[in-house]
């Protein structure tokens, strides 16, 4: 990819300061009474990219952004969210009209303030990003648009790959499993208590709602249409469930306190400390390792999940960047999420995530940093084809709900734990899906 596809010149272009034709179309807001509290022009949010060196990375970037942009000391700041604190602190913002002008937000959080009517349309930045060599991989795409419009620029791909303990698996004779059946028959041959096979997360978290449907979608379920009507009462999310209650209630390969767990690093926490042989989570297991147990790291696997009846379907989520439309001046603001997704800038962040992110922009897996580690090589197949929790819609405002409710979770464990039958437990979580589209959708 060309270096200077993007050059000072292209910088001009495409900031306040100019007042450049490519944002002629954007309205400038008057800035709200709330923005007279602050002296900053410009203000982002940053949320940790999990590496020292990726947050140094980003933060020189922003300097520099603000250096070229002519602005003075007080007048632009840099502010680090942790991101448990994201929502909390968004919500409060919102409400007094002070929002950051820019920050990094998760698919259904991009729906959610998209239909609240706070992000601004950024479609024409993302045809630029588009227009780069090789384009932006289409999961990215789906997770910021509505109705033909773009209202986020995707920063960063999240596949959900099996990590497995491929030593426990050599020492046994065995290989990776590519099937759900074959992978209860490799737990059971490898586990011994305490030390059990599958780190799957159960409890009232995101991530329980992540791993219950990728069973789900391995045995044809789904939660939406592909109109984005709500479809969660269908036969594939029953058997999913069944086959989950066979792995924790008949074969115990999962560890039974895991659902009454509300952590959402549980499962991090399990395989980090060798106690499971395998958790389907993203690479933010396999980017600690590598700071910080570079032994447990090369011992470690990345492959897709197994395949059901309905094949191996795989997780993908994308988090992008949102631009506020309360921005105090938003030719700065669009300015800086530009400048941060420029190829070459945008790359130097990318592979100092340690495999943590992987890249929007599909020409970028050629950089050395992924060619030269083969361990990625499913991984990068898993970018390319994943799906996102919506399946098979894309992110919504219902499916944000959904999923910061700990409805499928919950439905789960009406069958792990009260005995319900599947069936009537899938029935049940529909009807509350239908009553939240209704509301939002």
């Amino acid at each position: 990819m060309s270096s200077n596809k993007y050059t000072r010149r292209d910088f001009l272009k495409t900031t306040a300061v100019t007042g450049a034709a490519a944002f002629s179309s954007i309205q400038i807001m008057a800035p709200r009474k709330a923005h007279a509290a602050r002296d900053q022009k410009l203000v982002y949010w940053h949320l940790p990219a999990f590496t020292p060196l990726a947050d140094e990375a980003i933060e020189t970037q922003f300097h520099e952004f603000v250096k070229q942009a002519g602005l003075k000391d007080g007048e632009a700041a840099f502010v680090k969210v942790s991101n448990k604190d994201l929502t909390t602190r968004l919500a409060a913002a919102l409400e007094t009209g002070t929002p950051p002008d820019v920050v990094r937000l998760y698919e259904s959080s991009v729906q959610l303030y998209r239909s609240q009517g706070h992000l601004m349309d950024v479609s024409d930045l993302v045809e630029k990003m588009k227009s780069e060599d090789g384009g932006l991989f289409d999961a990215s795409l789906l997770a910021v648009s509505h109705e033909g419009k773009y209202y986020g620029l995707p920063f960063a791909l999240n596949p959900w790959p099996m990590h497995a303990r491929i030593d426990v698996l050599e020492k046994n004779g065995l290989e990776y499993p590519r099937t759900w059946d074959e992978f209860v028959e490799t737990s059971l041959k490898i586990q011994k208590p305490p030390f059990y096979a599958f780190g799957m997360d159960l409890g009232l978290t995101a991530d329980a709602s992540d791993n219950i449907m990728q069973v789900c979608w391995c045995y044809g379920g789904y939660s939406f249409d592909d109109k984005g009507q709500p479809a969660f009462n269908n036969e594939g999310n029953i058997k999913g469930f069944e086959f989950i209650n066979e792995m924790y209630s008949k074969h115990k390969i999962i560890p039974r306190g895991v659902v009454g767990n509300g952590e959402t690093s549980w499962n991090n926490k399990a395989y980090q400390s060798k106690q499971v042989a395998f958790i389907n989570n993203p690479t933010s297991v396999y980017a600690y390792l590598a700071g910080n147990d570079q032994d447990l790291m090369k011992k470690t696997g990345l492959f897709g999940v197994p395949a059901g009846p309905a094949g191996a379907v795989n997780q993908i989520d994308t988090w992008s960047l949102g631009v506020f439309k309360q921005a105090a001046e938003p030719e700065l603001a669009r300015g800086l999420a530009a400048y941060f997704m420029e190829p070459k800038r945008y790359n130097e962040v990318i592979t100092k995530t340690n495999g943590r992110f992987v890249p929007v922009y599909s020409d970028l897996f050629n950089d050395e940093w992924w060619t030269s580690r083969p361990e990625f090589k499913e991984f990068i197949n898993i970018a390319k084809t994943g799906v996102p929790v919506s399946y098979k819609s894309p992110p919504s405002a219902v499916s944000g709900e959904i999923l910061t409710t700990h409805l499928v979770p919950e439905a789960l464990q009406q069958v792990l734990v009260n005995g319900v039958d599947a069936a009537t437990a899938i029935g049940e979580a529909h009807e509350k899906i239908v009553a939240i589209h209704g509301r939002l959708g």
